[in-house]
């Protein structure tokens, strides 16, 4: 199972969006897909339908609990999810307590066990630096930053690749940005770009126009993919094209080939 981390200190850069409809990208050509919400927001636990009354991260993280119990089935057949919501807050800080035991590696153990009945998990993670957030990180092998092309959103990778950076020391691992992937972006936005490119490996960009708002809109309020709402639109083109160069990097990882960026 490939895991897949997209995450930005910074809000409201696209992170859902991008997580959702990529799962679904990778579900149509016929990958089992596990999605993992680490959002005490639970928004897109919400969009897959998950059973507000059923087990979510928090349970793992506080209990221990195997994922295999706690993951749901969604619509999409190739795809399930283990949900969460505002349970996580108290998760964090009962786990922050609890100094018997290692807090960082929970969701690792907790996976292990279905590992071998997906190709690929995606993690939905919040703006936040927290225990949640700290097990996902363990348990990504790719960890993209999703960003909007402005210095506050930019400032949002600066600050991911310091904790990154805090936490490689504390814990001597060796986590690093793979990537950034762009959205919403602009021909206006050229210098962000390039300095971006200046320090990080860049996914293809998703970008902004006047329809895409009115997609992504569309896209949540009926809780249908891009490739259901308007598969031909520029935002499903660019979700193909970002899925693609994703599954690029695995296979070139797997056959220990260079990836061309």
């Amino acid at each position: 199972m490939r895991t897949i981390g997209l995450i930005n200190w910074k809000g409201g850069v696209g992170k859902t969006s991008t997580a959702l409809n990529t799962a679904c990208l990778f579900a149509n050509s016929g990958l089992k897909i596990l999605v993992v919400d680490a959002d005490k927001q639970g928004n897109i636990s919400t969009w897959f339908g998950a059973d507000p009354s059923g087990l979510t991260l928090a349970d793992i993280l506080l209990d221990g609990t195997d994922a295999s119990e706690v993951i749901q089935h969604t619509r999409y057949e190739n795809i399930d999810i283990i949900p969460s919501d505002a349970s996580l807050i108290q998760a964090n800080y009962e786990v922050l307590k609890d100094k018997s035991k290692a807090q960082h590696d929970i969701l690792k153990r907790s996976l292990e066990s279905v590992k071998g009945n997906y190709h690929i998990c995606i993690i939905d993670n919040p703006p936040d630096s927290n225990i949640p957030v700290l097990n996902c990180l363990l348990v990504m092998d790719d960890i993209i930053a999703v960003t909007l092309p402005n210095r506050f959103s930019l400032a949002g990778i600066h600050q991911l690749q310091m904790e990154l950076n805090n936490y490689n020391q504390a814990l001597h691992l060796s986590l690093k940005v793979r990537g950034v992937v762009i959205n919403q972006y602009t021909t206006e936005c050229t210098d962000i770009f390039n300095e971006i490119a200046s320090k990080y490996k860049i996914f293809p960009t998703i970008r902004g126009g006047r329809n895409t708002q009115k997609w992504l809109d569309r896209v949540i309020n009926n809780q249908k993919s891009i490739f259901e709402v308007c598969p031909n639109s520029g935002y499903a083109r660019d979700i193909k094209r970002f899925g693609n160069k994703l599954a690029e990097v695995i296979e070139a990882d797997a056959t220990g080939q260079e990836v061309l960026w």
